[in-house]
């Protein structure tokens, strides 16, 4: 066997076991508890321990290559039960909700659900970033009259300086009738509000609220 013959084997030995070891999960390195956590939180139809680390979760997202867990990734992280990593993952604030991932799992896995749950539970342990910020303050926006008024909450998260950055588009959205000039309420305040004080008796509630 030539030299050359002899590297070309070693390297595809090296790419199919690098793949194996990256995306094998043995049964006794599977975090139970850290799933039903997740599950608790939001996530009560992913079915994790399901994943067979397929990639098409990956694949199809379109947030991906800015991510430094995909989706794949971070479903195995959950699946061993590394925290830390999952929960000072910037995947949680990038994704876009798009549900592409869970539309083509053929596991019935739910990517963003999963994602959703964990993001949940990454407030309520205090993590803080723009993202956090900007979730709490459209919740307080939605709780206060149940619609969002946009205007408001730019001026809610960036300033003033944030409202007068986005006028021109905003003048623009309200005259093709995409966007109210005043704020609006919900048909039924009362009933509204209830709904809202039962969300905030349940562990998923509190982490969305003061």
């Amino acid at each position: 066997m030539t030299t050359l013959q002899s590297t070309a084997k070693k390297k595809k030995h090296k790419c199919f076991f690098g793949i194996k070891t990256d995306r094998q999960v043995d049964g006794d390195r599977m975090n139970n508890s850290f799933q039903k956590r997740v599950r608790d939180a939001g996530g009560k139809a992913a079915a994790i321990d399901a994943c067979m680390q397929c990639g098409t979760c990956s694949g199809g997202c379109p947030n991906a290559d800015k991510m430094d867990l995909p989706p794949r990734s971070l479903v195995l992280m959950i699946q061993r039960g590394e925290w830390e990593a999952v929960i000072k993952s910037n995947t949680l604030w990038l994704c876009s909700s798009c549900h592409t991932c869970t539309s083509r799992c053929p596991r019935g896995v739910r990517p963003s659900e999963v994602i959703e749950a964990v993001k949940t539970i990454a407030i309520q342990e205090g993590i803080q970033n723009n993202s956090t910020r900007f979730n709490q303050i459209f919740v307080e926006q939605i709780q206060k009259r149940g619609i969002l008024f946009e205007p408001e909450l730019m001026y809610a998260y960036g300033g003033i300086e944030a409202l007068l950055q986005q006028a021109p588009l905003g003048i623009q959205l309200a005259l093709k009738g995409k966007l109210s000039p005043l704020p609006h309420k919900v048909k039924d305040p009362k009933t509204f509000q209830t709904g809202i004080a039962n969300l905030r008796a349940t562990p998923t509630g509190k982490a969305q609220t003061p």
